[in-house]
């Protein structure tokens, strides 16, 4: 296990992340992010029937926000009416950031939104320009996660090259 780790430590020292590599996937980090965050709430059930239900509340005059401390099954949000905070669209499963980006600030969703959670219904609050943490803040981080990757596929590329004999 020393060796291991000694073999570890020093294949990370002549193997480190260099600065352009840094910013390089600081900019893709960026650029999957997008230039807009969003605000919105949810109400997230289990069933498609319970979504409809939901949207024909709310069309009717129904309170968001009180019928997501009613309905949804969302622990993180429930509680807070359904409020996600700001978000990148990149932070959500695809179905749902794909009818996010479409609806109008103070709109809900018309049909029920699925993914492999279950089925929501999004009003969506406001948007803005998105705001990246600066570079300096993020640089430590990225590096770490980049040398993580590179070392993860040094070890596969052992693993692969291994010859494993077993004698009894």
């Amino acid at each position: 296990e020393l060796l291991v780790n000694v073999y570890i430590q020093d294949y990370m020292k002549s193997h480190p992340v260099s600065e352009s590599d840094t910013k390089a996937a600081y900019e893709k980090f960026k650029t999957e992010l997008g230039d807009k965050e969003y605000n919105a709430r949810h109400i997230w059930v289990a069933s498609e029937a319970e979504a409809k239900d939901v949207i024909a509340q709310l069309n009717k005059g129904g309170d968001f926000s009180k019928i997501a401390k009613e309905k949804s099954i969302d622990p993180g949000s429930k509680e807070k009416g359904g409020d996600l905070g700001w978000f990148a669209l990149g932070g959500m499963v695809k179905p749902f950031s794909d009818v996010a980006i479409n609806l109008q600030k103070g709109s809900i969703s018309t049909n029920p939104v699925q993914t492999q959670f279950g089925w929501h219904v999004i009003k969506l609050i406001d948007t803005r320009t998105a705001q990246p943490l600066p570079y300096d803040k993020v640089k430590d981080g990225i590096q770490k996660n980049l040398q993580q990757r590179d070392l993860e596929k040094m070890m596969a590329e052992l693993r692969t090259k291994a010859k494993i004999d077993i004698s009894k």
